[in-house]
């Protein structure tokens, strides 16, 4: 009975049947050709673009930077680390002697003093704020005045005077300096005759060559 009414239904309405397709078979060629096709499709594709971000650039060392570590080492303090001199008080003898004294440490040292204390051969002594400059002095019991010119510090002329009895003697001496300054040697020359005046009057004996000396000590800076 079911077939009947397929058959029927297929006579009276042809049109409403679906015919099924026909697929086209590949041709045998085609098919040989097919994996070669599938490699060049996957050789010739393009890549995806990458999209990594690229690493930022170093900055370039500037000069402030490379020389920080300069000032640094510059600026590094030294520590002395060498004791201080020992000072001393006893008295300069020695022209080696470079020992600071006690009651000058800490204070800037002046310059040497030219004062010195004359001391005669008889005993006789007289003092000179500055032996570099023009200085006069009496001995034997202010008889006697002693006038000195110098022509450096280590020498000049002086002139003796001797004055007593209404009259007035005179002579004349080179003098030179040798030692250490702090006691110095000094040797006086004479270079002329005595001379006296005396009522009005000038008489001279003969030149005589006299040698004499001293002792210069170096004492602490006067004023005349």
């Amino acid at each position: 009975m079911g077939h009947r009414l397929d058959v029927r239904f297929r006579r009276e309405f042809p049109l409403l049947i679906p015919t099924p397709k026909r697929t086209a078979a590949m041709p045998i060629p085609m098919r040989a050709c097919l994996p070669l096709t599938l490699l060049l499709l996957v050789a010739c594709s393009k890549p995806a673009p990458q999209t990594t971000t690229p690493p930022a650039p170093t900055p370039a060392p500037t000069a402030a930077t490379s020389s920080a570590p300069a000032s640094a080492a510059g600026s590094a303090t030294i520590v002395d680390t060498e004791s201080e001199e020992k000072c001393t008080d006893e008295p300069r003898t020695d022209p080696d002697d470079k020992r600071p004294r006690c009651g000058g440490m800490g204070v800037p040292q002046s310059s040497a003093s030219h004062a010195y204390r004359i001391t005669l051969g008889n005993g006789d002594t007289i003092t000179a704020c500055d032996i570099t400059q023009p200085f006069s002095g009496k001995i034997a019991g202010g008889m006697v005045n002693m006038s000195f010119t110098p022509t450096s510090a280590k020498g000049g002329t002086v002139l003796w005077r001797f004055l007593g009895a209404g009259g007035v003697v005179d002579t004349t001496y080179n003098y030179s300096l040798s030692g250490p300054e702090e006691s110095m040697t000094g040797n006086f020359q004479s270079t002329s005759a005595v001379c006296g005046k005396a009522a009005g009057l000038t008489a001279c004996g003969t030149n005589q060559r006299q040698a004499l000396t001293s002792t210069w000590t170096r004492i602490e800076a006067c004023s005349e």
